[in-house]
């Protein structure tokens, strides 16, 4: 399966998004219920992504990350790694991507693995933001503290508009043992 890697700017060291989530979307009416409806072409690893995230198909996961760990294997920056940290979620669910999508790339790799570094202490999920104002300030925080030097890889399945990772890295900062934060995920929005 074909990926295309899209390099993430913004406050982490470095970072990206395996591929685009969603190709085109056209707008075909309204259901019965007064939904929109729409006929969506996602790509490849945006498919699975999304029946593993919302539909839950999670045998999709095995998939998902062999179809990532080519981009795993030469990202140079994978191997400097001490822990893998999962993006905390905007919706509690029963099974969390982000989480599971973490640790099983941690496995993988035989990498340390944390999901307790990060809480996101509002209930109100990112996609309901408002994107112009700072509502996502401050929902975010780090819950513990590193006790020697680490370098970190922040992991989350889906990027819209990076706040919620901004969120977090601007959490982690203030420990002065993370000496690097990168940032993977798996697609991104337009």
């Amino acid at each position: 399966m074909y990926i295309d890697p899209i390099k993430l700017i913004g406050n982490w060291d470095e970072g990206w998004a395996l591929d685009k989530h969603v190709i085109s979307s056209v707008h075909t009416g309204v259901d019965i219920y007064g939904h929109d409806t729409y006929d969506t072409n996602r790509s490849e690893l945006g498919e699975l992504l999304y029946y593993y995230k919302y539909r839950n198909k999670y045998d999709n996961l095995d998939e998902i990350i062999e179809i990532i760990t080519p981009f795993l294997d030469k990202w140079d920056k994978l191997k400097e790694v001490d822990i893998i940290i999962p993006v905390p979620s905007s919706k509690t669910r029963m099974y969390q991507p982000a989480i599971e999508i973490a640790h099983s790339i941690a496995d993988h790799y035989g990498i340390g693995f944390d999901e307790d570094v990060l809480e996101k202490v509002s209930s109100l999920e990112s996609k309901n933001m408002d994107k112009n104002n700072k509502a996502i300030e401050g929902t975010i925080i780090a819950t513990k503290k590193a006790t020697r030097s680490h370098k970190i890889l922040l992991v989350d399945d889906l990027y819209s508009t990076g706040s919620t990772l901004t969120e977090c890295v601007k959490a982690l900062r203030k420990d002065p043992f993370l000496k690097k934060i990168y940032a993977l995920v798996i697609t991104k929005t337009r």
